[in-house]
């Protein structure tokens, strides 16, 4: 909960940095102190399981007998602290959860209206429309998320799920994008469904997702299928590859006349990709000889004015 909590503040520290090196200090300190706000949740999990519930208006079995180890912290300050302690923890908790919320929903509704709906659906739209489109998005982002929540009791499994989304999806794409100067549209659409179906297929026990693909080394256990294989890893390197695959695939149809020029809805006919920093570096090599160039105009009217 913290790390979802933390995310979106973290990285807006980050790319608002007045410098890179400001960033990668921020990311230092960051590490140092998370590691020392990952001390009070282990010392709550220590106290619950070291504590006699059948002491307790809790009872016996104890909650992990009971299933219940994903409730340890609001157990831990119902039972065994103080009413006020409760309410102030509780509420705390409340509140970061509803701060993670707002920030996922607005990230996403910002995410969906700004890159997709302006950038590709309806480059013309207006300012109104755009509020309606970042409403209708946060209503449908939260129908979804809530739906999600009743799969599972668990907290850990969502941020899990997330954090198993972004290294199997979003990553690859990140780094196609930085490293590699032929991804495109057309490369990074078909990365996302088959990076999504290869990764639906291998199964996730913690949603109930059965295994459909068996990679070498899964065991039936109790009639279910068990993956022994990084299915994560692998299905991430299944993204990568269909990103440049089928960027250079459609670089080469389009270039060569094998598919119409009024298909290429992402216009890459003739064109590749350039990475961030080698767009940064050409810019500065241009900015250079802009400045060599009306140097030499200066020096050369100023001789031209002598001689005249």
């Amino acid at each position: 909960m913290m790390e979802k909590c933390t995310k979106p503040c973290f990285h807006q520290r980050t790319l608002s940095a007045s410098s890179s090196q400001t960033a990668q200090f921020t990311c230092y300190i960051a590490a140092a102190v998370i590691a020392i706000l990952g001390v009070p949740p282990v010392l709550v999990g220590a106290v619950a399981a070291s504590t006699d519930w059948n002491r307790t208006l809790y009872g016996s079995p104890p909650p992990y007998v009971r299933g219940e180890q994903s409730l340890v912290l609001p157990l831990t300050l119902q039972y065994l602290t103080p009413s006020y302690i409760s309410v102030i923890g509780i509420g705390a908790v409340a509140a970061a959860v509803m701060s993670s919320t707002d920030s996922a929903l607005l990230s996403a509704a910002s995410v969906f209206s700004s890159n997709i709906y302006k950038n590709i659906l309806r480059q013309q739209a207006s300012d109104y429309e755009m509020q309606w489109v970042i409403r209708v998005t946060v209503a449908v982002v939260g129908v979804v998320g809530t739906s999600i929540t009743f799969f599972t009791n668990s907290t850990l499994v969502l941020w899990i799920l997330g954090a198993d989304v972004s290294y199997t999806l979003i990553f690859p794409h990140l780094v196609s994008v930085l490293f590699s100067k032929v991804t495109n549209g057309y490369g990074a659409l078909m990365g996302y469904i088959i990076g999504l179906t290869v990764r639906i297929s291998l199964g996730e026990r913690a949603v109930g997702l059965p295994v459909v693909l068996c990679l070498p080394g899964c065991i039936l256990v109790d009639g279910v299928f068990i993956q022994k294989s990084p299915v994560r890893t692998i299905s991430m390197l299944c993204t990568i590859i269909a990103i440049q695959v089928f960027s250079l695939l459609a670089l080469a149809m389009f270039n060569h006349g094998l598919l119409p020029e009024k298909w290429d809805i992402f216009k890459v006919k003739n064109t590749i990709t350039v990475s961030p920093t080698d767009a940064v570096t050409q810019n500065e090599n241009d900015g250079a000889r802009s400045d060599e160039e009306n140097l030499t105009d200066y020096y050369c009217t100023a001789q031209m004015r002598t001689l005249w």
